[in-house]
């Protein structure tokens, strides 16, 4: 007899123990996951690494380059001397060594072309900063619009189940006499266009859920369970009170005031750069190495190769000058076009600075507005209610039609819906706040 329990209890128990034990996703995993797979951030940081190896070559410059050689060549045939004789020229000859450059003075060259690869590697790193925080704000609205479409869902269940009640009690009342069947169709096709708005919640949901895997870079097939605790978001979208409070410094360490910071900062080692080859540039070169001759016109290998290359070995020491005198007027050009592009880039991140604070107010504004929209349609939700209750009595005492209770209840369906939407305005406004001014949530 104890078996039967047991079973009871395993086949109806046990799906609960399944789907509690399924992980949900949170919107920081959904954030985590979205950062971890986005296509944009990997090439980003390829791009990074490049620049970083930039920096090692630009580094690499202040270090002697070392080289060896070696060749063999033999000729043939005759030649004419300044006297006008002819004679044969057939001859074998090679040669070996090792040679090595410094450039002893470039004007500062090498040190701002470091300089330059540094910056210009920062300034990719601020860009990654940059399409962060726009992957976040990406996951934030797909994951909200998710939370949405499920509270929309539960809500077309709810009034579904309700019609269907109505249709119930309606049938007993037609069956018995005491309601017209014009009540009772008017009921069941209310009841049929609540299954069909149902079957849209349902459809918007699973396109949510789609886009929001999207956002992820995940595919349809893969499984995911959202986290329906919305008042951990609402705790967390009020830290954008302190973005409001302490706006005015935020701008200075912003991801995109320290892009064009960086960028102004390669540009200007990219002027001096420039400026260098003005001046003159000092290079040392040495040279150690040997060599071999052998006429073939007086036997072959009269004289030994080794002795040869040990009797020739020498040494080179060539400190060499480069002047530049005309370069037709490149440095004067290329200092212009330098100047140009660090104005531009004043006038782009004053640009950006505007349309920065143009959106922050745009979504400060939004967010108060939100709160006082909320705070009036819960007033207009909570005076519905009142107005479906009273119809739902007046319905059964026979003083009202089933198209005024059918208005009524359709009334109520929208102000629940106004509710559920301006929340997740207000949500969404506050999080976009946090997320453009500290760039996380």
């Amino acid at each position: 007899m104890w078996k039967i329990p047991v079973i009871i209890y395993f086949l109806f128990f046990t799906p609960t123990i399944a789907l509690r034990a399924q992980v949900e996703w949170d919107l920081q995993k959904c954030i985590t996951v979205a950062l971890e797979r986005n296509s944009n951030l990997r090439i980003s940081k390829l791009d990074i690494d490049s620049k970083a190896s930039d920096i090692h070559i630009a580094r690499n410059e202040r270090l002697p380059g070392i080289s060896a050689f070696s060749n063999i060549s033999s000729n043939f045939g005759q030649s004419q001397d300044i006297f006008g004789n002819n004679a044969r020229n057939d001859n074998f000859n090679s040669n070996i060594g090792v040679s090595s450059n410094l450039s002893l003075f470039t004007f500062g060259r090498i040190k701002n072309n470091v300089l330059k690869a540094e910056s210009t590697m920062k300034a990719s790193q601020e860009d990654m900063e940059l399409e962060k925080s726009n992957t976040r704000v990406e996951v934030v609205q797909a994951y909200l619009q998710v939370l949405l479409q499920k509270e929309i869902g539960r809500l077309m269940d709810s009034n579904t189940y309700f019609s269907a009640l109505q249709v119930k009690k309606i049938q007993k009342s037609a069956d018995a006499g005491a309601a017209a069947l014009s009540v009772l169709y008017e009921a069941k096709a209310s009841h049929h266009r609540d299954i069909q708005k149902q079957a849209m919640a349902e459809q918007d949901l699973d396109k949510s859920l789609l886009s929001l895997k999207q956002t992820m870079y995940l595919s349809d097939t893969v499984n995911i369970v959202v986290d329906d605790d919305i008042s951990v978001i609402e705790r967390l979208s009020m830290n954008y009170l302190d973005s409001e409070r302490y706006l005015a410094d935020l701008w200075t360490e912003h991801p995109l005031t320290k892009k064009y910071r960086y960028l102004n900062e390669s540009l200007l080692a990219d002027g001096k750069i420039i400026r260098s080859t003005r001046y003159p540039s000092v290079d040392l070169s040495v040279n150690v190495g040997s060599f071999y001759f052998n006429n073939l016109t007086s036997s072959f290998g009269k004289m030994a190769f080794m002795q040869q290359m040990r009797g020739n070995f020498s040494q080179q020491v060539t400190l060499s000058f480069s002047i530049p005198i005309y370069n037709k007027n490149m440095v004067k050009q290329n200092i212009q076009k330098n100047r140009y592009q660090l104005e531009q880039n004043v006038e782009q991140l004053a640009l950006s600075k505007q349309k920065f604070y143009q959106q922050i107010e745009k979504y400060l504004v939004d967010c108060r507005n939100y709160e006082r929209q909320l705070a009036l349609t819960n007033d207009a939700l909570a005076s519905t209610q009142l107005a479906f209750s009273i119809s739902q009595k007046s319905f059964e005492a026979g003083k009202i039609s089933i198209y005024d209770l059918n208005n009524s209840r359709a009334n109520l369906l929208t102000a629940e819906s106004e509710v559920i939407q301006v929340r997740y305005n207000l949500i969404f406004a506050k999080l976009l706040v946090l997320i453009m001014t500290k760039g996380d949530i």
